[in-house]
């Protein structure tokens, strides 16, 4: 009689948990020991993480670590699904996970900017929108056009060497403008000219978009990395 009445309650558990939306997760993984050591957040955490992405609990284990290495440092509210991509919340943090069919994972991403497996800022520049305008002569006549681009000082300082790289390539070169220049909010600004991607000048500009007092030369090298070098 005892055994059955436990068996009725052991069924009325696993309903109840059911009709909530829990699932019990078996924590016994070869990583659950450390993590649970490591941070208190865990094992909710990785039950939310296994339940809501339908993964194992090993596989619950390397998105977790992989969360952690990304910021995660609470426990995790939800996990929603939206096109195979999953947001992940805690606090007032989010941070979009892609996975694989096999169940490992493809990326970790906060906004545009990747975080894992390896970090890569997005590239703003790309986003901006190119304006132009008639390049005149002394006698008013136009002879060609100008393009620029107009951003925050603040922006382009953060901007990683592989985004500039890449805007020079896949938007300045070949572009066939008189000059092209990416402009400062401060009055500064860098101008490539001829659309010549291999030696943009930054320094201060004039109302037309090009460096009239110069502060320093940025040169492409043979791998096509770029590095900068101030004026004398």
């Amino acid at each position: 009689m005892k055994r059955v009445l436990s068996l009725i309650l052991a069924a009325g558990l696993a309903l109840s948990l059911s009709a909530c939306g829990d699932v019990l997760v078996d924590l016994d993984t070869p990583k659950s020991s450390e993590l649970s050591a490591q941070y208190d957040f865990y094992p909710d955490s990785m039950n939310t993480i296994r339940a809501d992405m339908q993964i194992t609990p090993e596989q619950a284990d390397d998105v977790f670590i992989a969360l952690v290495s990304c910021g995660l440092d609470g426990k995790i509210s939800t996990v929603s699904e939206t096109d195979g991509v999953y947001k992940v919340r805690w606090g007032t943090n989010t941070l979009e996970v892609m996975m694989n069919d096999d169940g490992t994972i493809s990326e970790i991403s906060d906004g545009k900017d990747v975080l894992y497996p390896e970090y890569k800022q997005y590239n703003f520049l790309l986003d901006c929108d190119v304006k132009t305008s008639d390049v005149k002569s002394g006698s008013g006549d136009a002879i060609g056009q100008r393009a620029f681009v107009s951003v925050l000082k603040s922006q382009l300082a953060e901007l990683t060497a592989e985004n500039f790289a890449e805007f020079a390539e896949t938007v300045v070169k070949d572009s066939g403008y008189n000059y092209f220049t990416i402009k400062c909010d401060d009055g500064t600004g860098i101008v490539f000219d001829g659309s010549d991607v291999t030696i943009p000048v930054y320094g201060t500009l004039d109302d037309d978009g090009r460096v009239t007092d110069t502060a320093g030369f940025i040169t492409r090298g043979v791998d096509g990395s770029y590095t900068y070098e101030q004026a004398d």
